[in-house]
């Protein structure tokens, strides 16, 4: 997902487009006849770069359909696995969009490779690992595609890059110069692991999925529509690796998995913490329901920016019950409810809501 800076838009000259072939064989059915030109022309300029190519493929041969944003939107585009679209604001400049369209096509692989994308179920610890490693993942091949295609001549997107993603461009730099400049799988992992040093980046994606959902959660079980957040499954570091980290020339991850169990990989801020402990704290008065395990493995780091969701508080019970139902009846009979709340519908709406956050 690509998340809008503090800058404000750019104002965008008139281009003349070429009515040119797509590199890519991708569906664009549902891009009006007049966007096409500039759609095509994006495209064509990221086939240039070998990863651009891969994820331009991976997601063309998978059924995604590329289109632009109508209306107001914050977001610079994101990816829909529900409805197989790559959606871009055009209301930004080409360079800016290139580096956007690789890193949402990157999405559309996670998705693709992904084994469990009911995250509703998933424990803290899971949710942590595999949410922040689909967005370092996918800002390492942006950064990496714009470096190839810059040193191709097409410097525009590696500027824009740069410009509206300083924090990751630092740790893509010390990359380059770690790995001597040389493109390849090590760059790679070192950049993936580069975007854990962001402090508020992490907060906010924090905020986004794990705070909210469970300030959510609270109303939903205050108004009597029970409980959808279990956290009885888990994934490990090593599965996340292998499904996040894959590419057609073999897995680029160059480090031992087990780095995301802890440290800056797996921190959360102070303040997101107590939050989620006052969540299991009320949700357990609200179902008798204990959960708090969840939290036992996960460090905490000081807070470093002011936070952007509310103190967790236990919202009033509006409707007393005539017939006491137990909790643990009422998980089973909104599972079935919850089953389309997965993490592929969740992912959208997360990033359409966070964009401009950060």
């Amino acid at each position: 997902m690509a998340l809008q800076s503090i800058f404000e838009k750019e104002e965008l000259q008139a281009v003349e487009y070429e009515n040119e072939k797509p590199a890519v064989d991708v569906d664009l059915r549902y891009c009006p006849k007049k966007d096409r030109p500039r759609m095509i022309s994006m495209i064509n300029r990221l086939s240039k770069s070998k990863l651009g190519f891969e994820t331009l493929q991976i997601a063309a041969d998978n059924g995604y359909h590329f289109n632009f944003i109508r209306g107001e939107n914050r977001a610079f585009g994101f990816a829909d696995p529900e409805s197989k679209r790559i959606a871009l604001n055009p209301n930004w400049p080409d360079d800016k969009l290139i580096g956007t369209m690789c890193h949402e096509c990157r999405h559309a692989g996670q998705f693709v490779r992904a084994s469990n994308l009911n995250e509703a179920n998933w424990d803290v610890k899971t949710n942590l690992i595999y949410m922040r490693a689909m967005e370092a993942d996918a800002q390492a091949y942006a950064s990496s595609a714009c470096e190839e295609l810059f040193r191709m001549g097409d410097k525009g997107p590696k500027e824009q890059f740069y410009k509206y993603y300083p924090e990751i461009a630092v740790g893509f730099s010390k990359a380059l110069i770690k790995n001597d400049a040389q493109l390849g799988h090590s760059l790679l992992t070192d950049t993936f692991e580069a975007w854990y040093d962001q402090l508020g980046t992490k907060s906010v994606y924090e905020e986004g999925y794990l705070i909210e959902p469970m300030q959510q959660e609270l109303r939903d079980i205050a108004n009597g529509k029970g409980v959808s957040m279990t956290f009885d499954q888990s994934l490990t570091a090593e599965h996340t690796i292998s499904e996040i980290c894959w590419t057609k020339d073999g897995n680029y991850f160059q480090d031992d998995p087990k780095v995301l169990n802890g440290g800056k990989y797996l921190n959360v801020s102070e303040f997101n913490m107590e939050q989620m402990k006052k969540f299991f704290e009320f949700r357990k008065e609200l179902t008798g329901l204990d959960d708090s395990k969840t939290l036992e493995e996960i460090p905490t780091r000081p807070n470093t920016i002011t936070p952007r969701v509310s103190e967790m508080k236990k919202p009033p019970v509006k409707k007393a019950k005539k017939e006491k139902e137990t909790s643990r009846r009422k998980i089973m009979e909104n599972k079935q409810k919850t089953q389309k709340n997965t993490l592929a519908a969740k992912f959208v709406a997360v990033q359409k809501h966070l964009a401009g956050r950060v």
